[in-house]
């Protein structure tokens, strides 16, 4: 009897272990970032203090005006994004940019954490502590912290927000997961070409060479 018992919790053990791994692969990645369309909805948003989101906001519009993806044809930027205006280089050579049509907050990994629930804000933004209080912690929760921003690109043939190298995040406003919170800026504005910006033929040499060149980390994570 004793040994029916053992061999009957062995395999109960073994047929528990699939479950278990099935589970741990089946978490969600963790919220990483938000996107906003404008600057007003820095007022109305919860996750991060409204004064580093507005902060966030003329950080990525800085960004805009410097690494703006950049088109030699007019009709081609409208067709991908509409609104495209016209800049010049210091030779007097023009292009078109499409306008900035929202922006990325990335969080801090630092304050991922409420401090005084040790609730997972990162996993579970909604829970108690993560949403209402002061960015000092008073009042019972903490915001979390802004680690990064980038200025997005709303892509009218796939609905996508995209950053200035191209990368697509998300087609909807609101929080993002997983690496869509990457806030990482090329150091130079990406050259468009007729395969569309986003596309893996576009701009193909002057996504490489960026790549290597990104003023900053990530904002998440470490």
């Amino acid at each position: 009897m004793k040994k029916r018992s053992s061999n009957l919790r062995l395999t109960l053990m073994v047929a528990a272990a699939p479950a278990v791994l099935l589970l741990s692969g089946c978490e969600e990645p963790a919220n990483t970032g938000l996107v906003l369309q404008t600057e007003s909805q820095c007022d109305f948003q919860t996750d991060v203090p409204k004064d580093e989101c507005h902060a966030a906001y003329q950080k990525a519009l800085a960004d805009h005006q410097r690494v703006a993806p950049q088109f030699a044809d007019r009709a081609q930027c409208n067709d991908q994004f509409g609104g495209c205006t016209e800049v010049r280089d210091a030779q007097g050579a023009s292009s078109w940019v499409p306008p900035m049509t929202g922006f990325l907050l990335g969080y801090a990994a630092s304050s991922l954490v409420s401090g005084a629930s040790r609730t997972d804000c990162q996993r579970y933004p909604d829970a108690q502590g993560c949403r209402s209080g002061s960015s000092s912690g008073s009042g019972g929760g903490v915001y979390r912290r802004v680690g990064g921003s980038s200025p997005l690109y709303r892509d009218y043939r796939s609905g996508e927000y995209r950053r200035p190298n191209g990368e697509a995040t998300t087609d909807r406003a609101g929080r993002v997961y997983g690496d869509a919170g990457n806030t990482n800026v090329p150091a130079r504005a990406v050259s468009v070409s007729r395969a569309g910006f986003g596309s893996s033929s576009a701009a193909r040499s002057s996504f490489s060479s960026s790549r290597s060149n990104y003023s900053g980390g990530r904002s998440y994570g470490g």
